[in-house]
């Protein structure tokens, strides 16, 4: 997959990641090389088609500066010092220049029935899973599938989709549709790979509940 952010190498034209010290190719130091942003040299390159010649404060004005977590890949503000979606320590990540956009802000949220793990949903689009988002509490979750279900926020509203071909997933304890997304109420109870038996959830399951 192409990398939206990159330092190129000076000495093969490499793409590295944005957080690379050395290139990965060479091994090039990379530490006074910066950072490019594929979109915001798109646009320069749109400018120029136009007519116009791009400047440093046009790009600038689109730029911010964000942490991007090495474990997820969600961008958190440069101060941050733990990743908003997995938790992992980012403190010691250089904070590197993205395109400024509009986030859309949800207030969304998934808590796991037993207590342990409750997380917010930030994103349009989310696959949780063992292998996917919530891996750092599905990870040993053996009847959840590596990407299990799929979350999708459109106009306001959260559906759940189940993904799996041999692991379930149940909202109120009724199982939900491969094909038609389902949409969620607050205070529904999401099971991934287990449903609730005489009042009993399953140990090798994840029941969370949504907030919204």
């Amino acid at each position: 997959m192409e990398l939206k952010k990159y330092k190129v190498c000076p000495s093969c034209g490499e793409h590295n990641k944005p957080t690379s010290l050395e290139c990965r190719k060479c091994e090039t130091d990379l530490t006074g090389v910066r950072v490019v942003d594929s979109e915001i040299e798109q646009r320069k390159l749109e400018k120029e088609n136009a007519g116009g010649k791009p400047t440093d404060s046009d790009a600038g004005n689109d730029i911010q500066l964000v942490r991007v977590c090495e474990e997820c890949g969600a961008e958190n503000a440069p101060q941050a010092r733990k990743c908003k979606q997995c938790g992992e320590e980012i403190s010691d990540i250089l904070p590197t220049p993205v395109l400024k956009r509009e986030e859309p802000i949800f207030s969304f949220e998934l808590k796991s029935v037993d207590g342990i793990f409750s997380t917010k949903i930030y994103k349009t689009l989310s696959i949780i899973g063992r292998e996917a988002d919530l891996k750092e509490y599905l990870g040993t979750k053996a009847y959840v599938s590596r990407q299990h279900a799929e979350l999708t926020v459109v106009a306001g509203k959260v559906f759940i989709k189940n993904l799996s071909g041999t692991n379930k997933t149940f909202v109120n304890n009724e199982e939900i549709s491969n094909d038609e997304p389902h949409v969620l109420a607050n205070g529904d109870e999401i099971g991934l790979g287990g449903k609730v038996i005489a009042d009993e959830r399953q140990d090798n399951a994840a029941y969370f509940l949504f907030q919204g």
